[in-house]
């Protein structure tokens, strides 16, 4: 098979606590890591922009382009359905300077959540919420040259106390067909998914014509806690197989919250590098 191939990004979700809360791992070190492994490109969580309340968007540029990495996308969690109208308004306050930060560190896009499924939010009331909000997103960052790109999620492990409002594929693939003829892109979760019985091919389909990227991460069905990519039961052969067949070649990023540090993340990216061979075929043209 000859065809351009996605190009691998990663975003340290197991690193999370490290950097923000216990500060044993600086995002220097993070980015020293990602370059040791050999890999293009991050995917940068919003929070590791601002850590003690100082931006450090400069700081983060300089690095990358010391150690020549890209960023995928800069991954915000925005709560589009609070139900307090001034709280949303700085969600989205919030959400725009992800994308001035994403545009400054010429990232492709933003990962967008939808917002946490509030008790008494109604499907179609949460569903005007979102759509709205990702909408003005969207055309916020498209002269920035960014993409609004909202997740099929299930819940920030850093910042939410509920699940996504629009965890399950009914109410997140009638979002996307709001969204339909907007700027708004889709960010496809392969494992969230299985959090709620379903699979990421019960979406892949319905989104294949918004997808600017792909978390690549397994878990166990309805395990919160990560396992290493092709060691739980997401169905990746049948995942990839549908990627490379529609010709796919936008960003694949490893979500790595698997329990077993460098190694378990080893594991997984040669996993992923080697359904990317297999799939795409190992001389096509794009980065791993």
């Amino acid at each position: 098979m000859s065809q351009n191939r996605p190009t691998l990004s990663w975003i340290p979700v197991r690193l999370f606590p490290a950097v923000l809360v216990e500060k044993t791992v600086t995002v220097e070190q993070w980015l020293e890591q990602a370059a040791a492994f050999g890999l293009p490109a991050v995917e940068i969580y919003e929070p590791f922009l601002n850590i003690n309340g100082r931006c450090s968007v400069d700081e983060v540029g300089s690095i990358l382009t010391r150690l020549g990495l890209r960023v995928s996308m800069v991954t915000a969690s925005p709560d589009l359905t609070h139900p307090d109208a001034d709280a949303r308004r700085r969600e989205i306050a919030a959400t725009e300077r992800a994308v001035q930060h994403a545009a400054a560190l010429q990232a492709t896009a933003v990962r967008c959540t939808t917002g946490q499924a509030h008790p008494g939010l109604a499907e179609r009331e949460g569903l005007e919420l979102v759509s709205g909000a990702l909408v003005h997103l969207a055309e916020y960052a498209r002269p920035l040259g960014v993409k609004i790109a909202v997740e099929n999620h299930f819940r920030d492990r850093m910042v939410a106390e509920l699940p996504d409002f629009a965890q399950r594929k009914d109410v997140f693939l009638k979002l996307v067909e709001r969204v339909r003829d907007t700027p708004v892109m889709v960010n496809l979760d392969c494992s969230n998914p299985l959090m709620v019985g379903e699979s990421a091919m019960d979406i892949l389909p319905a989104v294949r014509d918004k997808l600017v990227s792909v978390h690549a991460s397994d878990r166990k069905r309805g395990a919160y806690l990560h396992s290493p990519i092709g060691e739980g039961e997401v169905d990746y052969p049948a995942i990839f197989h549908a990627l490379a067949q529609s010709g796919y070649s936008g960003w694949i990023s490893i979500e790595d919250g698997q329990p077993f540090g460098d190694e378990g993340f080893g594991r997984s990216l040669a996993f992923v590098r080697g359904a990317i061979d297999s799939y795409w075929g190992a001389g096509a043209a794009g980065g791993n």
